[in-house]
């Protein structure tokens, strides 16, 4: 009957609650075990205030006086927290340790009475101090990194009037299995990774595909520090994170490019406002001339990505990126495909997670319910899932990602992960290897992690030497799910000669299978297939199979 009304029912005090609590208690008891009954109501009876939180349930209230878990506790401790049941208020044990323990070795008279301990332990316990510690430690949460997203998301979502009411209940999507794992991986990599001991920093951001809810965030290489959060408020550019929306503006026009497109890879020279001249370079400071699209993103290869950005338009890129969830201004400036653009790790998460969706943008969220004092949701904020780019589109770009994880800029790490995890990322760094990237995802999770220095100094790793090994250990761990991802119908694969970009076959020694939007295929071969006598009958047959389908 307590838990009834402590649980499920309001204050008011009325005949009609009366029935409705007696006829819910007979139901609970018909329904559960006693012990059930009695676990969930250890779970929610109220022990204690600390400032404007309510402290309810054994687990919370041993962390709040004695800062250790329950099953930590000493009998003299557990006795204690059962003494304050009558009176939290009446009994603390911090402003009336008197009370507290004239109440406490009363209990421990009667359970030594009732035969639940023997006399020596009666005896050692009541000799025992309250042992709680000081002063609350529950000010400060075990994730400082993730609570502060929950509270920015609060205030974004929600009235500040009814934020204000007492006795609210919210309910995070906080997983602390990942959360830890996520922890362990940042701080383990950075002493593995760092030149000068203490200076390397980093920050993590994990969430569920799917749902957008965010699982975990590291806010630093001290996980319990609530202090400078680098997950929500470092500002660095971004290096080759952005590409892939340069590469999905292309492939959004698929009569126009395709995976299969060629790109000049060569140098390019563009002159400043200020008259200056800006010319990029590839990280390996060569020049490739004609590349598929598809190897302009698996190599990230810089002078062909200006070169399509120019060709497209700097607008249309910046739009994009927009789609994809960045709300920052984007200046239109070459540099800007290269990754100039200064980002926190939960901007580009929200970037990927629209990727990793299938086109589908939905905000990343912290926090999944509040429940007011007579447990009804509090009206929020509208969460709209919009669907900003054909799923054939996001598609392209993701199976290149996957490619560019496994032969490309990733490739020295994700292979020694299992394939059959279906991976996908990108590689980000800066220049003069100032920070380090790493932005993908696998079947179940999306992970972003930066590495640098608060300071901006050189930290000699690259996307791959660096983030991209935190971002392996942890979703090694987590992604669980060994299905493929999900295939569009529209969506074929189709042997591609690497060199021009046409047909492949028997003769062709760098063949590639890449897909492509049902009917956008090239539909000629290339010379070691056959040259021009096997493009027409290759044609023919084509045309063939299509009469038959």
């Amino acid at each position: 009957q307590q838990l009834v009304k402590n649980f499920f029912l309001n204050r008011e005090r009325s005949l009609i609650r009366k029935i409705n609590e007696a006829i819910m208690s007979l139901l609970l008891e018909l329904h559960y075990e006693k012990k059930d009954i009695l676990e969930a109501y250890a779970n929610e009876i109220y022990l204690g205030q600390d400032g404007n939180r309510a402290i309810h349930g054994f687990g919370l209230a041993a962390k709040f006086y004695f800062n250790k878990p329950p099953q930590e506790l000493t009998i003299a401790e557990s006795v204690l927290l059962v003494a304050i049941l009558r009176g939290p208020t009446y009994y603390d044990p911090r402003r009336h340790p008197e009370r507290a323990l004239e109440r406490r070795n009363k209990l421990l008279q009667i359970i030594w009475r009732d035969g639940l301990i023997d006399k020596q332990q009666a005896q050692t316990a009541m000799a025992a101090g309250l042992g709680v510690t000081p002063k609350p430690r529950l000010g400060s949460s075990r994730y400082p990194a993730f609570i502060a997203l929950v509270k920015r998301q609060l205030q974004q979502d929600y009235r500040d009037d009814d934020l204000r009411s007492e006795g609210l209940r919210i309910f995070s999507s906080l997983d602390p299995v990942i959360q830890q794992v996520a922890e362990k991986a940042l701080v383990s990599n950075i002493k593995r990774l760092e030149r000068q001991p203490g200076l390397l920093e980093g920050g993590v951001v994990i969430s569920r595909l799917g749902s957008a809810e965010v699982s975990a965030v590291v806010g630093g290489r001290q996980p319990r520090f609530d202090g400078f959060n680098r997950a929500l408020d470092i500002q660095r550019p971004v290096g080759s994170l952005l590409k892939p929306a340069l590469y999905l503006t292309a492939l959004s026009q698929p009569h126009r490019y395709t995976l299969a497109s060629q790109i000049d890879d060569a140098p390019i020279k563009l002159k400043q406002s200020d008259g200056s001249i800006w010319s990029p370079a590839n990280y390996d400071h060569k020049n490739h001339g004609k590349v598929l699209l598809a190897d302009a993103l698996i190599h990230s290869y810089n002078q062909a990505a200006v070169r399509l950005g120019l060709e497209l338009g700097l607008g249309q890129v910046a739009d994009t990126l927009h789609e994809l969830g960045i709300e920052e201004r984007i200046p239109p400036y070459p540099a800007v495909m290269l990754g100039s653009l200064e980002l926190a790790p939960l901007d580009i998460a929200q970037m990927y997670q629209t990727l990793a969706d299938e086109g589908f943008y939905t905000p990343l969220r912290a926090v999944r319910a509040v429940l007011d004092a007579k447990h009804q949701p509090l009206n929020r904020y509208s969460l709209d899932t919009q669907q900003r780019f054909a799923p054939e589109q996001t598609f392209l770009v993701n199976d290149t990602l996957r490619l560019a994880l496994r032969e490309g800029t990733g490739r020295s790490v994700a292979r020694q992960l299992p394939r059959s995890l279906a991976l996908a990322g990108k590689t980000g760094t800066t220049d003069d290897l100032r920070d380090s990237w790493f932005a993908g995802f696998g079947s179940d999770y999306l992970g972003v992690v930066w590495l640098g220095n608060d300071n901006n100094a050189v930290i000699g790793l690259t996307g791959a030497s660096g983030a991209l090994r935190v971002w392996a250990d942890i979703m090694g761990q987590i992604n669980v799910t060994q299905a493929a991802p999900a295939q569009p119908a529209n969506i074929e694969y189709v042997a591609i000669d690497a060199t021009t970009g046409l047909l492949a076959g028997s003769g062709c020694q760098q063949e590639i299978k890449l897909a492509f939007i049902a009917g956008t295929a090239p539909g000629e071969y290339a010379p070691c297939a056959g040259g021009a006598v096997r493009r027409s009958v290759g044609g023919f047959l084509d045309r063939l199979k299509g009469w038959f389908r």
